[in-house]
């Protein structure tokens, strides 16, 4: 009989409210090791939400997050920055506008003291994103939001995760370039076992691409209100 895998992250009875509105309402959720999950829902439903509150990024002070989040059977606080890694939507507000890309991707790797894995990670994942070894010498605003996703996405790579948080990471990509990435990401997940949680609204290449697809409306006790 197979050994059943143990959750890497676990969400139980998670909740998120303000005053005005229920971003989240009781969300139970485990996502097991090695998994490609992707979350679906309509807009406001709250996907983007959900991963801020894995990430445990900074939320508006009248909101009220209850309920357990818990990553290798730990908060995320103790968990080393390296293994958890998320890719945003809007790539811009990643980038310093006046450094170079080069040394945006390089400043992770400095800080972890693995700088000396930068060039053969380039050679492996610049190909496999349609990126331009070149070009990593210029400014953000040369580049356009297609180009600065990939470029938050190799930044991430670069850092070999354990986990990889997409929000909608790859939409501002044209579908051949979609195809491609999605691809080299599912090849990460199926050949180094990465875990993978992928929001986006692309149903058609969840179905393909992910090992489960979630609606994230099905995981919430009550209706969300997306006004």
């Amino acid at each position: 009989m197979s050994e059943k895998k143990e959750p890497i992250i676990v969400l139980e009875e998670v909740s998120l409210t303000s005053s005005e509105r229920t971003y989240l309402s009781g969300v139970n959720l485990q996502v097991e090791a090695g998994e490609f999950l992707g979350i679906l829902g309509r807009s406001g439903s709250g996907k983007s939400t959900l991963l801020r509150l894995i990430l445990d990024l900074p939320l508006p002070s009248s909101w009220k997050k209850t309920g357990r989040i818990r990553i290798f059977g730990k908060s995320k606080q103790e968990v080393p920055a390296k293994w958890i890694q998320p890719v945003f939507q809007d790539p811009v507000l990643g980038f310093n506008p006046i450094w170079t890309l080069e040394k945006s991707l390089r400043e992770p790797l400095q800080l972890f003291k693995e700088e000396n894995l930068y060039v053969s990670l380039l050679e492996k994942w610049l190909p496999l994103l349609g990126l331009e070894a070149k070009d990593r010498n210029r400014l953000p605003s040369f580049f356009s939001g297609g180009e600065l996703q990939r470029f938050s996405l190799l930044r991430a790579l670069l850092c070999r995760p354990k986990i990889l948080c997409l929000d909608e990471a790859t939409s501002a990509l044209d579908p051949i370039l979609n195809h491609q990435v999605l691809q080299a990401l599912s090849e990460l997940n199926k050949k180094e076992g990465v875990t993978i949680l992928w929001v986006t609204h692309n149903v058609k290449s969840a179905g393909k691409f992910c090992s489960r697809v979630l609606e994230l409306e099905k995981l919430s006790r009550i209706p969300i209100d997306s006004q």
